[in-house]
């Protein structure tokens, strides 16, 4: 596996794949790190993919970087841990930090989108065939924000996230008797944001090109046992998904399994991005 680093404006990222040098089209999908993590963590997960995804038509590179308020960019550490019967480890913003960071994240990715390519091939020789992103948990979040609201972006796969952030922090507040909305856990002026921008307020049912979901290809895998992300909080919206007849979804909710990223799952996007992606194929 080949490693590069890229300071792109401030921004370091790391660059995965399999050679120095690309003599295909380049599939370029960001890999996103959960909360409390680093890009470290996903080092196991980018090499099995590079050495199992078949790069025929077309190669692969797999872009990290740490989330805001994460790794080399933390800040405050209590700013990423959530809501706690004991005040003293409890961080009453939690709804404000969450949603700062994914929203945060999936405008970092526009941002890479726009100069990233400069610095990887300042030649123009390399034609880029496709943007992705791919997240774990708080990853899985900004993910679907990025296929949401980037248009460049065109395959996804949310891993353990959730596309409806109202519906997961309700849930997960009342656990702690907090009353969420247009309250100062969450003020009118994030809350007005939100149900202006998040996923699930977009027309993702619609079969023209007001749906920005149209012609995308995505893969959402779920855990059936997660309690901290349950797939109840996004099933309704994910069931109802309209991605037309050029674009491709799959369900997975791996059974048995928690907030977790799965052998299971890894395979499931392994072989997502094989047969979806670094082939050329009409659906």
């Amino acid at each position: 596996m080949h490693t590069r680093s890229v300071n792109v404006g401030g921004l370091p990222v790391n660059v995965y794949s399999t050679s120095s040098s690309f003599t295909k089209p380049v599939v370029i999908c960001f890999l996103l790190h959960g909360r409390k993590s680093t890009t470290i963590s996903l080092v196991p997960h980018i090499e099995e993919i590079l050495r199992k995804c078949p790069q025929v038509e077309k190669e692969l590179a797999l872009v990290a970087f740490d989330h805001r308020n994460h790794g080399h960019r933390l800040v405050d550490a209590k700013a990423n841990e959530g809501w706690h019967e004991d005040p003293a480890k409890s961080n009453p913003a939690h709804a404000i930090d969450m949603y700062t960071i994914q929203a945060g994240t999936a405008r970092d990715i526009t941002f890479l989108i726009d100069f990233l390519p400069a610095y990887l091939f300042p030649r123009s020789d390399v034609t880029i065939a496709e943007w992705g992103v791919a997240g774990i948990s708080l990853g899985g979040h900004s993910t679907w924000i990025s296929l949401a609201q980037e248009p460049r972006i065109t395959f996804g796969i949310p891993i353990i996230g959730c596309p409806d952030f109202l519906t997961l922090m309700t849930e997960r507040a009342k656990k702690f008797n907090i009353s969420l909305e247009g309250s100062e856990y969450l003020p009118d002026s994030i809350l007005g944001l939100i149900r202006k921008s998040d996923p699930v307020t977009t027309p993702s049912r619609r079969s023209d090109p007001s749906n920005p979901f149209l012609n995308k290809k995505i893969l959402v895998l779920s855990g059936g046992n997660d309690t901290l992300v349950p797939w109840r909080t996004s099933e309704y919206f994910v069931n109802e998904l309209e991605v037309g007849r050029k674009g491709y979804k799959e369900v997975y909710v791996h059974p048995e399994a928690g907030h977790e990223f799965t052998k299971e799952m890894e395979k499931k996007m392994i072989d997502f991005l094989g047969a979806k992606v670094l082939i050329t194929t009409n659906y």
